[in-house]
């Protein structure tokens, strides 16, 4: 039917029926387009219930990875009386307690130099390739440096190229005539000396005066130490001694424990978990008036699953008990009966953190450093939690996968939008043709009506002129 025909519907018939066509095809479009998005807002809020979920299990997973690695604990406070000729750093094994320390010698390493240049470019051994000798501590034989570019830059280079534990670089000394030599450094310690000789005539290397290479030498807690470096470990167990002059007296340390971090991550963990719990009493509410992800999970089992999991994970045992030290209980964290939420009673924490502290650290850490999430050995309940939690937060996990699929019931519901509009579009054309057929025939029989109500008209009024 032509463009005319269908602007000129009901025409022949008085009535809208181009308006009734597309009344008849919206009544029949609306409920279902309803449906459709109906399922469409409700797969959307349930992205926006697991996106929620996701972020305070993401709190969650923070708070336990705060307490998972031996060194979350190291809350030793060294203070030190001789802070200008050492530096402490206590470790997550130190121990609390006073030490004193006396450094006699620093640590000290060689120097050797040569002779003076003119410049960084001036050909040595006529500026043909030669070589040098090594050794160190008096290893032999010594072990052979090639030299390529024969001047005092190419030599450095060579020293260094080799990587044989000692460097070199060229220094300026002023001289007027000469004043670039080929410095030489090994490491610290006695055992790191070293001697550097050439086969070319034009090179020597010498000791430099007062640097030769020396121990450290210190006592502690009366107990003579040396050292080959001025960084010594342990010599107070889980300590770092950093050495940088000799003691004017004897230094005394003092290790206090300070528990206030602990304390802090500990609360942290119960708030991350009361958070948790809370946001999935807020997706699974069904009176819940927060926007957007509020009462979108309502009668969700995946709620369910997520909630018993979370308990497990924060009142279950731990994988590394330690003494009387297993659950959070015993650290003076509670459950409220009538919301689920947790409580900490900070006298009992402080209590077992003074008594207890390594039982403590065990429980969540095993003691252990960095351990990574693949790894089967036991992990403390922290690196149990971090462990589970990435689990349930991964691509392949509960919540992406939930949400994925989510996602993919949004696409086929647009699919189904177009097939409803195209079926909708059909529908109309069809009654459109159907009505327009109907006001055609309207308009024929009216016109037959019109032409036969003139004709008996004429008739009548023929018959009564006759008369």
């Amino acid at each position: 039917m032509g463009t005319n025909t269908i602007t000129a519907l009901g025409a022949g018939s008085g009535i809208d029926v181009k308006g009734l066509a597309q009344s008849l095809v919206d009544s029949e479009k609306a409920p279902a387009k309803a449906l459709i998005d109906k399922k469409v807002a409700q797969s959307t809020a349930n992205i926006s219930g697991y996106s929620a979920i996701k972020f305070v299990l993401d709190g969650l997973k923070t708070a336990f990875a705060d307490l998972k690695n031996q060194s979350s604990f190291n809350s030793i406070a060294p203070t030190n009386t001789q802070p200008s000729a050492l530096s402490v750093s206590a470790g997550a094994s130190s121990a609390t307690g006073s030490h004193t320390v006396d450094v006699t010698q620093l640590a000290t390493a060689q120097r050797s130099i040569s002779a003076g240049f003119a410049t960084t470019s001036t050909p040595i051994n006529g500026g043909t390739a030669f070589s040098l000798a090594l050794s160190v501590n008096g290893a032999s034989p010594a072990t052979a440096i090639a030299v390529t570019d024969a001047t005092p830059l190419g030599v450095a280079t060579a020293i260094n190229s080799a990587g044989l534990g000692v460097t070199a670089q060229l220094v300026n000394t002023g001289d007027a005539a000469a004043p670039y030599k080929i410095m030489v450094t090994g490491a610290t310690g006695q055992a790191s000396n070293f001697s550097l000789t050439s086969d070319s005539a034009g090179l020597a290397f010498g000791v430099m005066a007062g640097q030769t290479a020396g121990d450290a030498h210190l006592t502690v807690d009366g107990m003579s130490v040396t050292s080959s470096s001025n960084s010594v470990k342990d010599a107070i167990s889980g300590v770092t001694l950093n050495l940088t002059t000799l003691t004017s007296s004897t230094a005394t340390l003092n290790f206090t424990r300070d528990t206030s971090s602990v304390k802090a991550k500990v609360q942290t963990l119960v708030t991350a978990y009361n958070d948790a719990m809370s946001m999935l009493g807020v997706v699974s509410d069904p009176k819940s008036t927060v926007a957007s992800y509020g009462a979108s999970l309502v009668g969700n089992s995946t709620v369910s699953q997520i909630r018993n999991q979370m308990r497990a994970i924060v009142m279950g045992p731990s994988s590394s008990p330690s003494g009387t030290i297993k659950y959070l209980s015993d650290l003076g964290v509670s459950t409220d009966s009538s919301t689920g939420q947790l409580t900490l009673d900070n006298t009992k924490l402080d209590t077992v953190l003074s008594t207890k502290f390594e039982s403590v650290v065990t429980m969540f850490s095993a003691n252990r450093e960095n351990l990574s999430t693949y790894s089967t050995w036991t992990a403390g309940m922290a690196g149990d939690g971090v462990k589970k939690l990435t689990a349930l937060l991964a691509t392949t996990g509960t919540l992406s996968t939930e949400s994925a699929h989510a996602t993919t019931k949004i696409s086929a519901y647009a699919k189904d939008l177009a097939k409803l509009e195209t079926r909708m579009t059909g529908l109309l054309a069809r009654y459109n043709q159907q009505f327009a057929a109907m006001d055609s025939i309207v308009g024929q029989t009216t016109a037959l009506r019109t032409s036969l109500t003139s004709t008996f008209a004429s008739m009548l009024k023929t018959g009564s002129s006759s008369n």
